[in-house]
């Protein structure tokens, strides 16, 4: 992308030879005039200013040593004072002097295994001659970057240099890059940057992964059930962490709780993850927070039609580097319905509070606290009159309520040059709440279904990585899960308010206890291979698993790149399936409590292309086999489907299997030139035998799914930007049972024929989101207008069989959920 270079580079690059030396800053209580003073006297350092700057302002300063660019950069943070150094001389002059508005890079480069912080790297943005040498603890500046998406390359002696394409520079935030480098001498980690609407739903966009409908962001991984993916946060499990989680799917919610203006970079996995990721059977989501700015206090407000956002993050104070980060968000149509904007029978409200504060020290390393945490509701009234009534929900009275919160307290301890301490405490608790009553054919509000579930678990972990050489790396570590719950689940069969009934109903804790090691070792530059295993122990029922890990990467060529993984993964069920509660004439048991691990071997081969710096394709053939997954005998059930089944008492075991493999296709365009792409095909088939032994497809069976998306971005007068972005989806439909016709009838609802479980196959889908942006950078704010549009094309989403009271049928529920949200931005 072309940028407006209307300066001179030679004032403007913050350069690590003699002209940006280190000096030894004293530990001073003053004025910052006193304080250059004495710098003036120490070193061999000149300042100069006219009368127009005043340096009468307090400093508080302890004794460290500092790159001249880096200590200026942090004196002058909250004053309007500008400086130019050459050589031995510093020029001081009034920041609003300078025409052009330019934005500050920074941030701290770092070796991939042992978290050290590497000495003199240089990080330059490419088609310039702009850039930094990181100083004595890995951190770098670079002042004065024009506003517009830079591409920045990060060198060091003896590792392998890494490339951040387009980065957008801004004029109202700094930029902060924490740049990890691999040492120069398994299966690559899919990338996720957090500057989208819902990471949930962008993950949807990769090879191998569909999703429901609009209305759910429940993640699909090459055929398996959402249940199946681990979320973590900073390393540690976390429950669901959607608002409103398991309201259609398990495993889904509307949209994650995170607030994009928080994520940092995070991985995603899709079958044969390392060692270190446990209690997961189809893929992981590890997210990670980003640590606040520690130089400059910045805000960042949000309006849109999913809620109003507002975050601030800045230093604590000048004499320390740490740092705080905070958004808090509240549901737009929460706010309308309560100020009576909107008239409607349906309430719905949420609201969601993330931060990260991090605290660095001198010798005794880095602290960080962080902590998530949602409230959400939703009630609608039943409609009294019964000739209003079309669908079974018109029927229902429901009130539900959903809380997930997290909180942790992490310790980084870097030991030597080739340890790494990485150590968490966290707790974390999700809370639902449902109560749904049915009025009956008497007009009569009858009990029908009711959910109270608190569960919770207290972490803690530690993990060493100790560096033995350039070629061998090995990470060790332990989790610890103190579980605890307190359940309440009744409902009917049926709908049939003389079959109420308690399924579940138990307080009490648990653990799971979890330890892994992995090496990695380099042959040379072309081959490395890992290896490792991950043990779990269930307390519960003292079951527990034993899962070999392995993978190796071949680099053929210095564009084409072949890769082999191998993992034993298994994962337990939610708690309510074990609590389960059966009653039989000699009294109550619970038939569940014994199953084990649901288990899968994993097996991924990767051809890896890279057609030019910016252009790769990537195939991957797989295969899993999913084995010891509780079924229910004599029945075509199988825990492998699950979709909305909150509580079972039938008797289960560990005896059914599955089957599932494809191979996913993946061409991209990284952001460069302004625009970029990524077109995905996964064509797959996933079969299972349930408790009768009968191989059936899955629900989740939906045999292809195509994904293209792209976007170009427009320099619009100076520093403006506009942005277009699209996303096509073609995926076939979900599978579902057949209806007993008559019965259904008789009946008055959708009776199933399940020795014909997922015979029938919905329609394939087509949907097109479409987003338009503007960007308007300013000196001091930049002010983004977006509209996004979900679903432009009107595709149905289709649901179950509903028996219409209106036509005396049955039909299958369709609706079209079309989203368009304007979005308003402003960061100062």
């Amino acid at each position: 992308m072309a940028c407006l270079l209307n300066y001179s580079a030679r004032e403007l690059t913050a350069q690590p030879t003699q002209s940006n030396p280190s000096i030894q800053v004293p530990g001073f209580q003053g004025t910052a005039e006193a304080l250059l003073d004495s710098i003036e006297k120490n070193e061999r350092i000149t300042f100069s200013y006219s009368s127009a700057i005043s340096l009468d302002f307090p400093v508080d300063y302890e004794p460290e040593t500092h790159q001249l660019d880096y200590f200026l950069e942090h004196l002058f943070k909250e004053q309007s004072i500008a400086y130019k150094i050459s050589g031995e001389k510093v020029l001081l002059f009034p920041a609003d002097t300078s025409p052009e508005v330019t934005q500050v890079v920074k941030g701290r480069v770092i070796d991939q295994q042992t978290k050290v912080g590497l000495i003199g790297a240089h990080v330059i943005v490419q088609g310039t001659d702009i850039g930094a040498a990181t100083n004595s603890h890995g951190d770098f500046i670079i002042h004065k970057v024009p506003l517009c998406r830079h591409t920045f390359k990060v060198m060091y002696v003896g590792y392998k240099p890494r490339i951040i394409p387009e980065i957008m520079v801004g004029s109202a935030k700094q930029v902060v890059l924490n740049v990890e480098l691999e040492e120069d001498v398994v299966e690559e980690a899919r990338r996720y940057a957090g500057g989208f609407d819902d990471p949930a739903r962008l993950a949807s966009s990769f090879a191998g992964v569909t999703y429901g409908n609009p209305q759910d962001n429940a993640i699909i991984i090459r055929g398996n059930a959402p249940k199946g993916l681990l979320w973590r946060l900073e390393g540690i499990e976390i429950p669901n962490p959607n608002h409103f989680p398991e309201g259609n799917v398990i495993g889904g919610g509307l949209f994650t709780i995170f607030s994009n203006q928080l994520l940092a970079d995070s991985d995603f996995f899709t079958g044969a993850f390392p060692a270190e990721y446990g209690n997961a059977l189809s893929g992981v989501f590890d997210m990670k927070l980003r640590n606040g700015n520690s130089d400059v206090r910045e805000y960042t407000f949000q309006a849109g039609m999913m809620g109003l956002d507002f975050a601030t993050e800045g230093p604590f104070s000048t004499r320390s580097n740490a740092s705080y980060l905070i958004n808090y968000r509240y549901s737009t149509l929460g706010l309308m319905t309560d100020l009576q904007f909107i008239d409607t029978e349906q309430e719905i409200r949420y609201q969601d509070l993330s931060f990260k504060l991090n605290f660095p020290t001198r010798k005794a390393g880095t602290f960080g606290l962080w902590g998530i945490g949602s409230l959400d509701g939703l009630d609608e009234a039943e409609e009294q009159d019964s000739t209003q009534w079309k669908y079974e929900y018109d029927r229902m009275d429901f009130e539900a309520g959903f809380s997930v919160g997290a909180l942790g307290l992490n310790h980084k301890y870097i030991l030597g040059k080739s340890t790494f301490i990485n150590s968490t405490a966290a707790v974390s608790v999700q809370d639902i709440w449902y109560d749904m009553d049915r009025v009956d054919d008497n007009l009569t509000l009858r009990d029908n279904e009711y959910i109270q579930s608190l569960s919770g678990q207290l972490t803690l972990t530690s993990k060493v990585n100790h560096k033995f050489s350039a070629r061998f790396n090995q990470t060790t570590g332990i989790i610890w899960n103190y579980l605890f719950y307190d359940m309440d689940f009744k409902a009917t069969t049926n709908d049939d308010p003389d079959t109420y009934q308690t399924y579940v109903a138990e307080q009490g804790n648990s653990q799971l206890v979890q330890a892994f090691t992995q090496a990695q070792y380099s042959f040379g530059p072309t081959v490395k291979a890992t290896g490792g295993v991950h043990f779990q122990y269930f307390m519960l029922n003292d079951n527990y698993s034993v899962e070999p890990r392995a993978g190796i990467s071949w680099e053929v060529h210095p564009r084409h790149r072949l890769s082999f993984g191998y993992g034993r993964h298994s994962q337990l069920e939610d708690l309510q399936y074990y609590l389960g509660v059966r009653e039989t004439e000699t009294g109550s048991y619970q038939p569940n409590k014994n199953l084990d691990f649901t288990r899968a071997d994993h097996f991924v081969l990767g051809y890896d292309v890279r057609l030019t710096p910016n252009t790769r394709i990537k195939i991957e053939p797989y295969y899993q086999y999913l084995f010891d997954v509780p079924v229910i005998p004599d029945s075509s059930f199988s825990m492998i489907n699950l979709r909305d089944e909150r509580y079972i008492n039938e008797p289960m075991r560990n005896e059914g299997t599955g089957e599932n493999y494809g191979v996913d296709f993946t061409l991209e365009k990284f952001l460069s030139d302004g625009y970029y792409y990524m077109a995905t095909a996964s064509v797959f088939d996933s079969r299972y035998k349930g408790g009768d032994g009968v191989e059936r497809d899955t629900r989740y069976n939906r045999k292809y799914a195509f994904n293209f998306l792209g976007g170009k971005e427009f320099n619009v007068k100076e520093n403006n930007i506009f942005g277009v972005n699209a996303r096509l989806t073609y995926m076939g439909g979900e599978r579902t049972y057949p209806l007993l016709w008559e019965e259904s009838m008789q009946q008055k609802r959708a009776v199933l024929d399940e020795s014909r479980a997922f015979e029938h196959s919905l329609d394939g889908s087509i949907f097109l989101d479409v987003t338009l942006s503007y960007r308007m950078n300013h000196r001091h704010a930049a002010h983004v207008l977006a509209l996004q549009v979900k679903n432009l094309l009107g595709a149905p989403t289709k649901y179950d069989y509903e028996y219409n009271y209106e036509t005396n049928t049955l039909e299958r529920e369709e609706t079209v959920i079309l989203l368009p949200s304007i979005n308003y931005k402003v960061e100062f």
